[in-house]
């Protein structure tokens, strides 16, 4: 992604990230690959689930610059023909926002035991 970043400022390019599946996970305190990655500000637009990490069960977000995400809101199909989100979703989300934000004990804690497994799985000949 740091890569891409580069290539984006060099061709005037906008950089779209999908953090579905590293959002609550990757980086320091969970922001994702654009944390792990250290481009925090050089990804235009971000994307992401509820579902996963974040405790919904369903719903995701896009976030950006206001112009792109009022862009979006006036002109992307899914978003204007799609219901809101429970308000049950929503808080579920922002109490796990708040978690990360004060304590990443649990991530810090995934991130440990995901080291340890690609130790125990290299020590018997996978190449992860």
């Amino acid at each position: 992604l740091d890569r891409i970043c580069d290539l984006a400022d060099q061709y005037g390019a906008i950089v779209m990230s999908d953090e579905s599946h590293s959002s609550g996970f990757l980086g320091k305190t969970g922001r994702g690959t654009h944390e792990y990655r250290g481009v925090m500000g050089r990804v235009d637009i971000i994307t992401g689930t509820l579902g996963k990490a974040l405790g919904g069960a369903n719903g995701g977000f896009t976030s950006g610059r206001r112009e792109i995400i009022e862009m979006l809101r006036q002109r992307s199909r899914p978003y204007l023909f799609s219901n809101s989100l429970a308000p049950s979703i929503a808080g579920a989300a922002l109490v796990v926002l708040n978690m990360l934000k004060h304590d990443t004990g649990l991530r810090d804690k995934l991130e440990a035991n995901t080291k340890n497994l690609r130790a125990k799985l290299a020590e018997y000949g996978s190449d992860l």
